[in-house]
Formats: structure tokens, C-alpha cells, sequence
């Protein structure tokens, strides 16, 4: 397959998915469906789906199904919205303010709107727990009980008839806690569902420059253990929150699978904000040649509170940035061309450039498959 890559450039991506599967033999794969928008479990979530037995779904793709799957998306034009919303320690508040950004956005001609990490849960551990939300389960609408989080952006989406990536909430599973984002389709359901990865465990001493920082979200949340792209009408997308940024590996996985779009709800802080968060914004838009939106909830006035950075960003797939806010609430519409990305994987074909055989590839199926399986594994133990 690796000889048939810099020949498969030159076609277009359908095509050349294709007939790489074809060559490689993958195109035989069974794969079980999920919900809307339709992608397919691979691996160890196949059979959890297949048989009911977990009360959450993940929307989750692996590199063979980009192979063996034309993408029904449009590769069209379609406008953004980035909000970046205050946060209170009242959630009624913090709800009010989302509401307010997410129709702004819609009236600024938005198709797709992004909220910003916990927009409605002050981010600090000791708040997690009793902020989280119960997620309903597979093809339920959430209750104002459970999540009004969910159940506001739920209905804004329907309303508007716009897509939503919710920034994210804590979600209560049984005794665990998870930080997790949810996408909401042009009807108000959850179609993807990402739990973060990697969570913010950091201990960073103070300078002369800098202000110390130190958080352990692994004192209240789980980790998730999946990765998640979502079909949107014009484009794949791959979604993480915060910290998973920090991880190419990660990004290069969704990009893999078929990503132009990498969507991170953050709040990174006064420490690592004016350090890290424009340089990871743009060098993962440079590992994958991917469209990279960061979207911030605004900086408390408060400074008791945690001091999130703000500076909601969008890059294009040229690691240019195209919008990079200050860190007061605000609301930005910015048009994206997924085949802004084709033409520069085109130009620099890196994809397709990569010396397998001095460095073993990121996210290879068989190694991911069995890698998810041992963890898993130990954690029945």
C-alpha cells in the first residue's frame, strides 16, 4: 500500500480511498452503523453497539473505514460560529449567556456553532461532580432534569436548524464523572458523544514570566477511550477537548480517519494559554493539514475564579490563523472551505511521504485495536 500512496494523490480522495482498499484488501471489512450521522464502530466498540449493552454511544471511525467508505459529506463551503461565552457559578446564568451567543451566531449566518470547555460549569474539580449532567441514552432527547445543559443546546439546535458542538459538561456515569463533549444535530439529537482522553494532570512551577499552575482533573474525572469524528454535512470532523490537543498522535489518528476539521473546546489558563495555545492551534493544523477551531469560554472578572486564557482561535489547513479572539465573551462566523485542505495535502503531500519503514505509523488499526482491547481488558480486572 505503501508504493500505491504517491499514485493515489493525484486522485481525488473518494477515488483514491477506493482503490487503496481494494489493494490492500480491506474493503471486505464488516462494519456495524451507528446513529446519525451514520459512521461506523470499528473494533471493540462494534460489538458493545451491536449488542446494547452500554448506555453511551461513541461515533467512532477507524483508518479502514476512511478506506472503504466514500464520504457522503459535500467538501461545500459552510460558515462557523465560535462562541466564547462567560461562565457563572449560577448555571441558570451560564445557560442564559449560551443561549444569547448561540443566537447570535445563527443570525450571523452560522451553520455550525462551537461552545467553549465546561460553558456551563465553573472549572474547578471541587464543581465537577455536582454540575454533571446524566446523558440520555441512544435515540433519547435529553430532560430538563437530568441535563438542561443538553436538553437548551438540544433545543437550540432543532430551532435554528443549525448543528452544535456543545463545548462540554461533566457527565455522570453511574460513580464516574467524565468531561465530555456532545454533538447535536439539525433535529436536537446527540449524534457523537466524545469523553476527553487525556486529562489535565499538571504541576508547572512559577517563574520570573509565568505564574505557577496546578490542577489534577484525574482527582474527580475519568478518562475516555475513544477517539470521535463526526460526518457534518460538509466535512468530517474529528472532535477533542482541551489537553487532548497536546497529543499529535491523536490528531494525526483523526486525520487518518478522514478528518479536514479538528475541533477542540479548551480553557486553557494565565499559564499555558500565552505559551502553548496559538502554537498547538497551529502546529496541529500543520500535522494534518486539518481546519483547527479552539473555543474558550471567556475570562472570569472574578480573580478568585479560575482565569481561563480566552482566545477562542480558528487556523486553516495552512496553519494560518484566520480569527484569534481576546479573551472577553464574544461571538465570531468564519467561513471554512474543506477543500482547502485537499488543495494543500496536494501541494505538500506529507500523508503520503511518511518512511514507514524507519518509524512505525501512527494509528495503525491492528496495533489500536489490540492496544483498546488491553485496556479495557485491565480495567474489568
Amino acid at each position: 500500500s505503501s508504493m500505491l500512496r504517491p499514485a493515489l494523490a493525484f486522485l481525488g480522495r473518494p477515488l483514491a480511498a477506493t482503490a487503496l482498499a481494494l489493494a490492500t484488501g480491506s474493503a471486505g471489512k464488516r462494519f456495524v452503523f451507528g446513529p446519525p450521522p451514520f459512521l461506523p464502530f470499528v473494533g471493540a466498540q462494534a460489538g458493545r453497539a451491536a449488542g446494547g449493552t452500554s448506555r453511551f454511544w461513541k461515533v467512532v471511525a477507524g483508518a479502514s473505514a476512511v478506506r472503504t467508505m466514500a464520504s457522503a459529506c459535500s467538501n461545500s463551503k459552510f460558515k462557523v460560529g465560535l462562541c466564547q461565552t462567560a461562565v457563572s457559578t449560577k448555571k441558570d446564568e451560564s445557560l442564559a449567556n449560551v443561549k444569547v451567543a448561540v443566537e447570535s451566531a445563527v443570525q450571523k449566518g452560522a451553520e455550525l456553532v462551537i461552545l467553549g470547555e465546561m460553558m456551563s460549569c465553573p472549572y474547578a474539580t471541587k464543581f465537577f461532580r455536582e454540575y454533571g449532567e446524566r446523558l440520555p441514552n441512544q435515540g433519547e432527547l435529553p430532560s430538563e432534569a437530568d441535563a438542561p445543559t443538553a436538553k437548551l443546546l438540544s433545543d437550540l439546535a432543532k430551532e435554528h436548524n443549525v448543528w452544535i458542538v456543545g463545548g462540554s459538561v461533566p457527565e455522570l456515569d453511574g460513580e464516574k464523572v467524565y468531561n465530555t463533549c456532545c454533538v447535536f444535530d439539525t433535529k436536537g439529537q446527540i449524534v457523537a458523544r466524545h469523553r476527553k482522553v487525556h486529562l489535565f494532570d499538571i504541576d508547572v512551577a512559577a517563574t520570573d514570566k509565568r505564574p505557577a499552575m496546578k490542577f489534577k482533573e484525574s482527582d474527580v474525572l475519568s478518562a475516555g477511550e475513544s477517539l470521535t469524528l463526526v460526518d457534518f454535512p460538509w466535512c468530517r470532523a474529528g472532535i477533542g477537548i482541551c489537553y487532548d490537543v497536546r497529543f499529535p498522535e491523536m490528531a494525526l489518528a483523526l486525520r487518518k480517519r478522514g478528518a479536514k476539521f479538528l475541533i477542540y473546546p479548551g480553557a486553557f489558563n494565565m499559564t499555558t494559554g500565552p505559551a502553548h495555545w496559538q502554537v498547538l492551534s497551529r502546529g496541529r493544523a500543520n500535522d494534518t493539514q486539518c481546519y483547527v477551531a479552539m473555543v474558550s469560554p471567556s475570562r472570569s472578572t472574578d480573580p478568585k475564579d479560575y482565569q481561563a486564557w480566552g482566545h477562542t482561535t480558528l487556523v486553516n489547513p495552512w496553519a494560518e490563523v484566520v480569527v484569534e479572539a481576546e479573551h472577553e465573551a464574544g461571538v465570531w462566523v468564519v467561513e471554512v472551505d474543506p477543500s482547502e485542505a485537499d488543495r494543500i495535502r496536494e501541494q505538500v503531500p506529507t500523508s503520503y511521504q511518511k518512511k514507514e519503514d524507519l518509524y512505525v505509523p501512527y494509528a495503525d488499526d491492528a496495533d489500536e485495536d489490540a492496544a483498546v482491547g488491553e485496556r479495557r481488558k485491565r480495567a474489568r480486572m
